[in-house]
């Protein structure tokens, strides 16, 4: 079952992602380590809202 993709996740994901690239490239060491958790934490929350929603979309 393939779920639509949300393009401002898409984007969110990409810019956090470059940004990461770059600080790693410039030796920004502390502002990588935060980017990383951010992300991480964003994928990680949408992926429990995304398993949420798609429960309660069953129940109905």
């Amino acid at each position: 079952m393939i779920e639509k993709i949300s393009i401002s996740d898409v984007l969110t994901i990409v810019g956090l992602v470059a940004a990461l690239i770059m600080s790693i490239f410039y030796g920004m060491n502390e502002l990588a380590m935060s980017i990383a958790s951010g992300l991480l934490g964003y994928i990680g929350g949408n992926i429990k809202t995304a398993t949420t929603n798609k429960k309660e979309s069953e129940k109905a």
